[in-house]
């Protein structure tokens, strides 16, 4: 009988198992949780950019439906977004500061990196296309390999274009912050 119950069982477990993993799929498509992103969406940022497209990417994170709220502040010991030039590919880079578990959990703060030597060519619509994104991780969004959505955290975004958080991106936000 015990022999039978298993044959029975594992395919019904297995289906089980499946039709979660492909609804976790298909729902991830929209946002991709980041687990570096900060612990609170309220946050003090200092301004150490060469660029002037800081104010405009702060702005387009406020207006959203989110709780996320940026401030400018002056001085040290806040998140901060600097530009620099490193010799690599990259655009942009979020490092998560003051994690909860020391080396994983949510952040305190965060440091955002533009690289100079990849953006120097570019506008400054691409430029804010990046740091929105930057910001984005921030706010606990992962990058989105999808082309199947518009979303700030996709790879293949219209840099040219896309400067703003997208409803994929405030759904994404608010569930990462939903109490």
């Amino acid at each position: 009988m015990k022999h039978r119950l298993s044959k029975i069982m594992t395919p019904i477990l297995l289906c089980v198992v499946l039709t979660s993993t492909f609804t976790t799929v298909a729902f991830a498509v929209r946002y991709i949780t980041y687990d570096g992103g900060l612990l609170d969406p309220v946050v003090e940022v200092e301004n150490r950019l060469d660029y002037r497209i800081f104010h405009d990417c702060v702005d387009a994170w406020n207006s959203t439906d989110t709780p996320v709220e940026i401030t400018s502040v002056p001085g040290s010991g806040h998140s901060y977004i600097i530009s620099g030039q490193w010799d690599d590919t990259w655009y942009g880079l979020y490092t998560p500061r003051s994690r909860q578990y020391v080396l994983w959990g949510r952040a305190g703060k965060f440091k955002i990196e533009l690289n100079r030597n990849t953006l120097v060519s570019e506008s400054d619509t691409v430029r804010s296309s990046v740091l929105v994104h930057e910001l984005g991780h921030a706010f606990c969004l992962d990058d989105n390999p999808s082309s199947r959505n518009s979303s700030i955290m996709n790879y293949d975004r219209d840099r040219d274009y896309l400067t703003w958080p997208t409803s994929d991106d405030v759904a994404g936000v608010n569930a990462a912050y939903a109490d």
